[in-house]
């Protein structure tokens, strides 16, 4: 093909038909011109359809993200409830000087220190931002909402975990207050220690140590309120980010 073109053009030359070479060769340019934007505009088609699937990939799965953190963070609520119940229980038995069930309360005052784990994992805004794929996200107002949410959690997360020294310490002055539990920390020899009555403690002396109901205390005001900031805040922001994924979503087909 190159060979009969070039044949064409020296042909024109030869019979002296410059200005007929001139447009000839002119119109030889634009073809060429039109073939590499032929060629770079299928090269961009092919770029945004593959950036098309990939973000609807991307979108998917921080979708899946958002309701794996919503499921948790429910089920941290649930913890902490259980948690408060264990300290007003135990508040409750040193104010009355009274147990109404000895194993429960061997349970509560066993278990109020317990650490629960706030963390949540975001794995596909990670890879997002760490890949350079923010770009792909066209909608400004879910980037926003994305970054606001991952600094909100992390800065929730490291608030809670500054109350954790609090918690062990709390959690070592209630052990020392026990008799008779058994080695290490496994929860079925304790469960199988308090069902039958192996664990033993004096009500008086648990009373009396002022350090312990004070931080008892303190862990059952901060836990309900950190029981609200949960579904006031953090679920709030967490299911209005849920809803501007769908919707982004609904704008890839889906």
């Amino acid at each position: 093909m190159i060979k009969f073109f070039r044949n064409i053009r020296q042909k024109m030359l030869t019979e002296n038909k410059f200005s007929k070479y001139l447009i000839y060769a002119l119109g030889e340019i634009i073809l060429v011109v039109i073939g590499i934007l032929i060629a770079l505009q299928i090269n961009n088609w092919n770029q945004d359809r593959i950036e098309h699937k990939e973000t609807k990939v991307l979108l998917s799965n921080l979708k899946l993200d958002i309701v794996a953190n919503i499921s948790k963070l429910k089920e941290q609520q649930n913890g902490l409830r259980q948690r408060k119940e264990w300290a007003d229980f135990v508040l409750k038995s040193l104010k009355e000087q009274r147990v109404a069930d000895s194993a429960m309360f061997i349970t509560a005052i066993t278990r109020v220190g317990w650490i629960i784990d706030y963390s949540q994992s975001f794995p596909t805004y990670n890879e997002i931002v760490s890949s350079g794929k923010l770009s792909y996200i066209k909608s400004e107002s879910l980037k926003k909402a994305l970054a606001n949410y991952q600094t909100q959690v992390e800065d929730y997360w490291q608030i809670i975990s500054s109350y954790n020294l609090g918690l062990k310490e709390t959690e070592r002055l209630a052990i020392g207050h026990l008799n008779g539990m058994p080695e290490g920390s496994n929860v079925e020899n304790l469960n199988h220690a308090i069902l039958n009555k192996e664990v033993r403690f004096n009500l008086s002396s648990i009373a009396e140590d002022t350090e312990f109901y004070k931080s008892v205390k303190h862990i059952s005001f901060y836990t309900s309120v950190n029981i609200d900031y949960i579904s006031s805040i953090i679920i709030t922001k967490a299911e209005e980010l849920e809803n501007l994924i769908i919707y982004e979503l609904k704008t890839y087909g889906e």
